[in-house]
């Protein structure tokens, strides 16, 4: 599959960019399906407010994956500090009490955050990746953890 060019009144191309952002403290947080799903819902929230398309998004226990498109009108820098702020206030006001014990203060995220910006590789490519390299994050935490009902690699 071919990426696809992107026009708008002056300009034609493709702005693929891949993100990655790391809870505070690198805390397994996401092992927490609740805390997984509802940062994955606030980070998609705002990238719809911001214009901004998700492509693909995924967790491991403690980090997260974004594949987002269409970000040109963003210093890369503006659009994950919007991205983590907005969730980090929605999941402190709201759901502090899925990472109570592993986070406190107003840290939500860890201050960095890795972007690499996707050009030559097809959208489909990097949305597998995205997906399918979660596993191994899961798979290597399990084997050392108590399974419950509650871990599981969604």
């Amino acid at each position: 599959m071919k990426n696809e060019l992107r026009h708008s009144a002056h300009t034609v191309g493709e702005t693929s960019l891949h993100l990655q952002f790391t809870p505070a403290y690198r805390r397994d947080i996401f092992r927490e399906p609740l805390a997984r799903e509802l940062t994955i819902a606030y980070l998609v929230e705002r990238a719809q407010q911001l214009k901004v398309r998700v492509a693909a998004i995924d967790c491991g226990p403690d980090h997260i994956h974004m594949f987002v498109e269409d970000w040109k009108n963003y210093a890369i820098r503006d659009l994950a500090r919007e991205l983590k702020m907005y969730s980090s206030r929605k999941m402190r006001k709201g759901h502090s009490y899925l990472f109570f014990g592993k986070l406190w203060g107003d840290k939500f995220w860890s201050a960095g955050y890795f972007h690499r910006t996707v050009g030559v590789v097809t959208a489909e490519t990097v949305r597998r990746y995205v997906k399918e390299s979660q596993k191994k994050h899961w798979e290597q935490r399990e084997v050392s953890s108590q399974q419950t009902l509650l871990n599981y690699a969604g």
